[in-house]
């Protein structure tokens, strides 16, 4: 019942503010329509979170950060709402999400990156679209792992956003590591908390709906988001950047 009460407000409240979003969106100044729908989206993640009781902590005070290049562990589907509920972002996502039904007009509503990974120049595109949304003092945030991990280890991080920083001194790169510190009211061990909502203790694959349902289950999910210092990337290339950024968000762990 918990689940089914909690699906049923999220998705009537979410509706509810993409529809106030794409309205109010019309009245702000072109040149502020991007920092408003990402305000807007923090707005939505934070209401998500107090519906499934949520409870998020930054580690630092660094809400907005224009022209800056997130990255992250991925750990569930709901990672963008976690992020999102503390630090002014677009997110990065596949150009089949605009397809789905809810999932892809929520996406739009709030200034989402979509981009089309089946075309062989869809990296450079993809470069070019964050370097754009960047250059408009926006801030990206992006899963370089390209799909959610076992909240043990990384997976290996696809580089194609990096290329957006390359040559660029007004662009900045700051790690972030998603961290479990409690579950249902019990503190538990980070990497037994990020195991359980990544839900890798089961060798099925799962699907984003039954990833929802699983935390939407719980009575209390406690998160820590360790936000690392920004990253001096100067001169190196997507692939050595990459790597710095691991290793940054490893230390974080």
């Amino acid at each position: 019942m918990r689940v089914l009460i909690r699906l049923i407000v999220v998705l009537i409240i979410t509706i509810i503010g993409c529809i106030y979003t794409r309205i109010g969106a019309w009245f702000q100044p072109k040149d502020q329509r991007l920092s408003y729908k990402m305000m807007r989206q923090g707005v939505a993640a934070r209401n998500f979170c107090r519906v499934f009781n949520i409870h998020v902590h930054a580690s630092t005070d660094s809400k907005v950060s224009p022209c800056t290049l997130r990255v992250s562990n991925h750990l569930t589907v709901l990672d963008p709402m976690i992020i999102a509920s503390q630090l002014d972002v677009c997110f990065a996502g596949k150009a089949e999400i605009a397809r789905w039904p809810i999932i892809g007009w929520i996406a739009q509503s709030y200034a989402m990156l979509l981009v089309n990974r089946r075309t062989k120049s869809h990296a450079k595109t993809f470069a070019s679209q964050v370097r754009e949304r960047l250059m408009e003092n926006g801030s990206v945030m992006v899963f370089p792992e390209g799909t959610v991990g076992n909240g043990t280890t990384l997976l290996p991080f696809k580089t194609g956003a990096f290329e957006s920083l390359k040559g660029w001194d007004q662009g900045k790169l700051q790690p972030i590591f998603i961290n479990v510190t409690g579950i249902n009211d019990r503190t538990v061990d980070g990497k037994d908390g990020r195991i359980f909502i990544s839900m890798a203790s089961d060798v099925k694959r799962h699907s984003f709906i039954q990833q929802i349902v699983h935390i939407a289950g719980l009575r209390r999910l406690d998160i820590e988001l360790n936000i690392g210092p920004y990253i001096n990337i100067s001169g190196m290339n997507r692939r050595e950047s990459s790597l710095v950024a691991r290793e940054a968000i490893n230390r974080l762990s």
